[in-house]
């Protein structure tokens, strides 16, 4: 169960914007908040997803495996980020491993917490999904900034490399 101050933080928190307070305060009893000493693994990429956090204080690691089977940190989250929410929209395994840099607290909404949401009040459980969404896609359109970035940076090495190579 969270406190006030705690519902508080969630309020701004954006997944959970304009929720409504009966939803919030009901989400603050069916939550739970983790306080952790150090290093700490949270999510490994493909296991079953049961739960999502936000992060309260403290950071968190987002790590990735590549083809070749070793890790890549794709983000840092803090404050106010959350992690494993994608997992309640698509009902997929961990798409990538999180884990606590040093001392953190986090609060855990299961995915239990959300059904009883879902069956207690349906349009604030409409809203929180759609808000999770919102966030997929913010993440999304910066992905794809990166990746054509990334691609026009490749093609520019390539057209020096070709040119390099006929001036020879």
């Amino acid at each position: 169960m969270l406190g006030p101050g705690e519902i508080a933080f969630l309020n701004k928190v954006p997944i959970f914007a304009a929720m409504p307070d009966g939803a919030m305060r009901r989400l603050g009893e069916l939550a739970k908040r983790v306080d952790l000493d150090g290093p700490t693994t949270l999510f490994r990429e493909g296991e079953t997803a049961k739960e999502m956090v936000v992060v309260v204080s403290g950071e968190l690691e987002v790590r990735k495996r590549g083809r070749d089977g070793t890790d890549a940190r794709i983000a840092t989250l803090r404050a106010g980020d959350v992690a494993g929410e994608m997992a309640l929209i698509d009902i997929q395994p961990r798409s990538a491993g999180v884990r606590a840099i040093g001392p953190s607290s986090l609060i855990v909404l299961a995915h239990a917490d959300l059904a009883a949401l879902y069956q207690e009040d349906p349009t604030a459980y409409t809203i929180f999904i759609m808000n999770i969404a919102r966030e997929i896609s913010r993440r999304l359109r910066r992905v794809d900034g990166l990746l054509a970035n990334l691609l026009l940076e490749v093609q520019a090495v390539w057209s020096n490399a070709v040119e390099a190579g006929r001036d020879k």
